[in-house]
């Protein structure tokens, strides 16, 4: 270890008294007026990174008039090593006004100007190389790369594209996609980022950009190809719905659920999400996972009806009547006139054998289809059939007709007519249920209690 050492110090003595001994010949040549080795010693300083001393006799040299044109850039390197940029600048400006086609000369202020953050002049910079070597790619390349720091993510994208004209990089390909995507350019990023995968394999981080690029391009396959590529871990909260709801948009609602029970684990405030779920489960016939996550909603968002509407459809097709009642009539409070929800609740009524509560329902849906009963056929129908069973059952034979007489208008039937002709016996209307009997009998001569009707009067 002691031997290492030694050998160590030596060498950085004779390093030191190397230079310290160029230095003295260059003073004393200085003093001789023999500046030109006294130039050729400070290249040799600037060679070893003795960037201070080399300046020093580079500014005298400069002080006495010496002539050669390479005296401003090498000035220019001993400032930029020293990280005094805009002296350095200043003297590659000088040095590139005799020597205007020096590409060399231009990479090295292009440096310096991004180093100083004036983005827009280190990119002019590059255009000039490009204007004199247009097969320089390495031009391009630094171009983009600073404005690909300098967040101009479409004007970087368009840099790179000409940059990949020429050298195609794995760096380069993994950036232009980065920036179209930055740039929200979907079809670019999409392209690039295929192109990607195509020619260096799967990247997460790849795989993420295409996904976002086809979700935003309606490319919903796409889009769940790639976003089952990404880990968890790279998804922000919004995009873990964004996936969820992908995964929606092609039907796979099981994976839709996977994302969307992930989400609500890291955010439980994102309630719409609640309800997506609910009704996943609905429509898997998963009732009681249906309720919870339709409750959880309800919980989190009070004024949300819908929540309390399909909660109540869930308990209906448990058989849990009385559950469904509760929810069903919360719905209703808020959004009286919504026909399914007052449907399920006579429906409801009904299983809890409520059926004057149900007769009240009916006629609330009635009301609510009142204009619009084309399109609401079977429910009108089913209505007033309930309705004129309920009048009949309770002896109110005037009040059943009226109902009868809805149903014989969308739905004429034998059993309706039959029901008329009974109905106006009752009510003393001889010649109405004469003329029902005598239908039902021209279709079925046999049926005994339409001859008896005649029978009664007279009419047979």
């Amino acid at each position: 270890m002691k031997r290492i050492a030694l050998i160590f110090f030596l060498g950085f003595l004779t390093i030191n008294l190397f230079a310290q001994d160029k230095i003295a010949v260059a003073q004393k040549a200085m003093d001789k007026k023999d500046y030109k080795t006294v130039f050729t010693i400070a290249k040799e300083l600037l060679e070893s990174g003795d960037a201070n001393n080399a300046s020093k006799f580079l500014i005298q040299l400069r002080a006495v008039n010496f002539s050669d044109p390479k005296l401003p850039e090498l000035l220019g390197d001993a400032y930029s090593k020293m990280g005094v940029n805009e002296l350095a600048l200043l003297n590659y400006e000088e040095a590139e006004a005799t020597d205007s086609l020096n590409i060399s000369l231009k990479f090295k202020s292009a440096d310096i100007l991004e180093k100083q953050k004036r983005y827009t002049d280190a990119v002019n910079k590059y255009l000039k190389i490009q204007s004199i070597d247009p097969k320089n790619a390495k031009a391009y390349h630094e171009a983009a790369d600073i404005l690909f720091r300098a967040k101009l993510y479409a004007d970087a994208g368009k840099m790179y594209e000409k940059y990949l004209e020429l050298d195609k990089s794995k760096e380069a390909y993994e950036n232009i996609t980065k920036a179209f995507y930055e740039a929200r350019d979907w079809e670019k990023t999409y392209e690039y980022g295929n192109k990607t995968i195509e020619l260096y394999g799967s990247n997460n981080q790849i795989n993420k950009y295409i996904a976002t690029a086809a979700l935003q391009l309606k490319k919903y396959e796409e889009a769940a190809k790639f976003y089952s590529q990404v880990p968890d871990s790279m998804l922000t909260v919004s995009e873990l719905e964004r996936v969820g709801r992908t995964f929606q948009a092609i039907h796979d609602n099981s994976t839709a659920m996977k994302y969307f029970e992930k989400l609500i684990k890291l955010d439980s405030t994102r309630s719409s999400i609640y309800f997506d779920l609910g009704n996943n489960f609905f429509r898997e016939k998963k009732f009681e996972d249906a309720i919870k996550y339709y409750s959880a909603k309800a919980k989190a968002d009070s004024t949300f009806e819908p929540a309390y509407r399909f909660m109540g459809f869930a308990y209906f097709q448990m058989g849990k009547y009385e559950d469904a009642r509760v929810n069903l009539l919360k719905s209703i409070e808020m959004n009286p006139k919504e026909m399914n929800t007052n449907y399920f609740l006579a429906q409801t009524y009904k299983g809890l054998d409520s059926l004057d509560r149900a007769a009240e329902v009916f006629k609330d849906i009635l009301e609510i289809v009142s204009n619009n009963e084309s399109e609401q056929k079977d429910k009108v129908l089913e209505a007033n059939a309930f309705l004129a069973s309920r009048m009949m059952s309770k002896k109110n034979y005037a009040g059943a007709v009226q109902y009868l007489q809805k149903v014989e208008r969308l739905k004429p039937s034998l059993d309706v007519y039959r029901m008329l002709a009974s109905c106006y016996l009752s009510t003393g209307n001889n010649d109405a249920a004469i003329a029902y009997a005598k239908r039902v009998l021209k279709s079925n001569p046999n049926d005994a209690d339409m001859k008896k009707i005649l029978r009664v009067l007279s009419a047979d």
